[in-house]
């Protein structure tokens, strides 16, 4: 019993320095390029040792390599959770562009994130990116979109999705102007004017606060630190 238990704690305090450092990579990249940043930087922010970071990743790569797919997932969890259960492929498609733009410009630190990696990048395998291809390509064997391949399709939606959210980050939050990225996209896709402007402002909950468990949830409690130590209440 006492073996167990230390050996769940010794998972769990890895668990929480695996976290650590691949937050501090995040937070890192909020505030300037990722090719300008280097180990040093990292160490500094998450004041460990430079044995310590080599513990857990063989590279500042392979860190970002392991947040990018990360965050992908909890990401994609989170959106799975929101996105109403639309049996329609067009409207399902258009809930999941407007509730990744909607979250990505709500929280600057994950938008910047994703934008400087020009995700899917070398993530192509995450959960959301299959979630959006794979409504594509539904979309075109149904006849509802243009039949060309594949990855043009997703072109169109990505791009969309990452150039929305540069733009919003830069000029301040649009209000409505993830309804219009995904209008464009859908229009982009073959669906007429009117049937992309519907589903494109179709009903969608509010996202509330993040979660509290991994990366997310360590961004969570940064933040409500923070504030609370500004004596304000936390808003998002």
């Amino acid at each position: 019993m006492h073996l167990n238990h230390r050996t769940r704690v010794a998972a769990q305090r890895r668990e929480e320095m695996h976290l650590h450092l691949l937050v501090s990579g995040l937070l890192l990249a909020s505030i300037k390029p990722i090719h300008e940043i280097e180990i040093e930087d990292v160490i500094k922010h998450a004041q460990v040792s430079r044995g310590s970071f080599y513990n857990y990743f063989q590279s500042l790569q392979a860190l970002y390599d392991e947040l990018a797919r990360k965050l992908m997932q909890e990401l994609f969890s989170e959106i799975e959770i929101l996105a109403p259960r639309h049996s329609d492929t067009v409207e399902r498609l258009a809930s999941t562009i407007r509730l990744l733009i909607r979250l990505l410009v709500k929280y600057p630190v994950l938008g910047s994130f994703i934008t400087k990696i020009q995700w899917p990048n070398r993530n192509q395998n995450s959960g959301l990116f299959q979630a959006i291809t794979q409504d594509i390509s539904l979309g075109i064997e149904e006849g509802k979109f243009t039949n060309v391949p594949v990855s043009i399709g997703a072109n169109i939606a990505i791009g969309s999705i990452i150039g929305g959210v540069h733009t919003m980050l830069i000029e301040g939050s649009i209000q409505g102007f993830e309804d219009k990225i995904t209008n464009q996209v859908l229009i982009g896709l073959g669906i007429d004017t009117q049937s992309a402007s519907i589903c494109s402002q179709l009903p969608l909950p509010e996202y509330g606060s993040l979660p509290g468990t991994g990366i997310l949830g360590k961004l969570a409690d940064r933040a409500a630190h923070e504030t609370e130590s500004a004596g304000l209440p936390w808003k998002t």
